[in-house]
């Protein structure tokens, strides 16, 4: 079916819609409102707007998406659709908009005057009736409060066994389960620390002072007159560190053997330029293939000084402190991150050292020594649970005959490794358990006994029937309360062995 799509402009009114739809000449027209709305603000206007187009025999739409055009024209029959490919899309059905539930008309002034000064009810009956009825009213309310306002709390103390046990459980992360036989399921965790940590050295090193002074010999092992300029190098055969350099020129001869001195200083201080004789050598290229040098006296003069400084002691006695100090350091850090869990000290142990650094690094002279450390902590941690539920299989293991363990009671206390830990799994955890066994209570039987007698009957009562090792502590709210309640559920019992 052709529909006529019409735009309709903020300025037209009722006049011009119906040239626009008498112009379209199309069985169906889309109006696309706009936002602001045109001259067509009231509900008359949408039915007028309807009629003629029911006159001209055009069925109309109207696309918009304000609520307020929507229900003019819903109201006055006119479809709306949101888009104008949804109003292409579906039929055109008219639906009916409900009206407004008319208000409930109030009650006047006089009706409610009339209401207000009415009889009550009681004020028909006499002086005794009404007292009746009130003493009666006080009464219920009386025995209401006798049943529900006080409570009762007795504490009853069981007879009871203590008990303890050792046990070498096996951690490792390979179990999924806690087993009678020992078996704790735990995870590796991990913690990084770091720190510094300074020192004073107690090594000494030797710092050179002097150089050393020798006598050089030099023989040509040509025909030809040869001249070595001040500052040939001349080095150790042993040592090839150590090398003299010439101070003065030396001039040989033209013949073959031919032999000059000269004196030679060493390029390095200390002690270790102090060569033996026929040490001093080798000579560089090119002199090394026409003359031969050699030195008849040893070198001598060369000196060191004693200075402070890091021997290996101190570096490794530095490091074992500050490992400690860290290890203490991942403690706490590891507390702190896991306070719920059990932690096996044990299996502390570092894996992986980040950052190792000595400050001086060498054997440089120095009067104070720093190392920075850093390392990576792992342990094995075991849930509380777990460590709990072991500690419930092996006291129930050792229960007396006729006992039972009172849950609260249970004590756990990691105790010293008896051997150094070892680095295979699953790793030996020594626990030391103790608990109390108590004689089973019928605390239903404690209430029925209890209820509504005073607070000695109700005590003599629960001593007489109960296997109790002290007479029960009864706690009534309000204190001035003479009896128990009456109701058992009002009495809270609580069973706690004595220590």
């Amino acid at each position: 079916m052709k529909t006529a799509l019409i735009i309709v402009e903020p300025l037209d009114d009722l006049a011009s819609l119906t040239d626009k739809l008498a112009w379209a000449k199309a069985p169906r027209a889309l109006l696309l409102w706009p936002k602001k709305g045109c001259g067509l603000t009231r509900s008359l206007d949408f039915v007028l707007l309807r009629r003629t187009a029911d006159r001209l025999g055009t069925q109309i739409a109207i696309v918009t998406r304000r609520r307020q055009w929507a229900w003019l024209a819903a109201a006055a029959g006119i479809p709306v659709f949101p888009t104008k490919t949804a109003a292409l899309k579906k039929a055109w059905r008219w639906r009916r908009v409900r009206p407004p539930r008319p208000r409930t008309p109030r009650a006047d002034l006089f009706t409610l005057r009339a209401w207000a000064s009415r009889p009550l009810p009681w004020e028909g009956l006499g002086r005794w009736p009404r007292l009746a009825v009130f003493s009666l009213g006080v009464l219920a309310v009386f025995v209401l409060l006798g049943f529900t306002l006080p409570s009762a709390q007795i504490t009853l103390h069981p007879r009871s066994v203590r008990g303890s046990a050792t046990v070498i459980a096996q951690v490792s992360p390979a179990f999924q389960r806690v087993t009678a036989t020992g078996r704790l399921p735990g995870r590796w965790v991990e913690v990084t620390v770091g720190g510094e940590l300074e020192t004073a050295v107690h090594g000494h090193t030797a710092l050179p002072q002097q150089p050393a002074v020798v006598t050089l010999r030099f023989r040509n092992m040509t025909d030809r007159a040869l001249t070595l300029p001040a500052g040939t190098v001349v080095s150790s055969k042993t040592d090839a560190a150590v090398h003299f350099r010439t101070t003065e020129a030396v001039d040989l001869p033209p013949r073959v053997n031919a032999t000059a001195d000269a004196p030679a200083l060493s390029t390095s201080r200390g002690a270790a330029a102090n060569r033996p004789a026929h040490d001093l050598q080798r000579l560089d290229p090119p002199w090394a293939f026409q003359v031969a040098v050699d030195n008849p006296r040893a070198a001598h003069g060369g000196r060191d000084v004693r200075a402070p400084a890091a021997s290996e002691s101190d570096r490794r006695t530095l490091e074992n402190r500050l490992q400690a100090l860290l290890e203490a350091k991942a403690r706490r850090a590891l507390l702190a991150r896991f306070p719920h869990g059990w932690l096996v000290w044990p299996s502390l142990q570092p894996v992986e050292t980040l950052e190792r650094a000595f400050t001086p690094a060498d054997d440089t002279p120095t009067n104070r020594l720093t190392l920075r450390l850093r390392l990576r902590y792992r342990v094995l941690l075991v849930p509380d649970d777990a460590v709990r539920t072991l500690a419930r299989l092996t006291l129930n293991a050792r229960a007396p005959q006729g006992m039972t363990l009172w849950q609260p009671s249970i004590r756990i206390t990691p105790a010293a490794p008896a051997a150094p830990p070892q680095a295979v799994l699953p790793f030996p955890w020594r626990l030391e358990i103790q608990g109390q066994f108590v004689a089973p209570l019928a605390v239903e039987k404690a209430r029925r006994l209890a209820a509504g007698a005073t607070r000695q009957a109700a005590a003599q009562r629960l001593q007489r029937a109960l296997p109790l090792t002290a007479p029960p502590q009864i706690t009534l709210s309000p204190r001035w309360w003479p009896r128990l309640p009456w109701l058992p559920t009002q009495i809270s019992v609580t069973v706690r062995p004595q220590e």
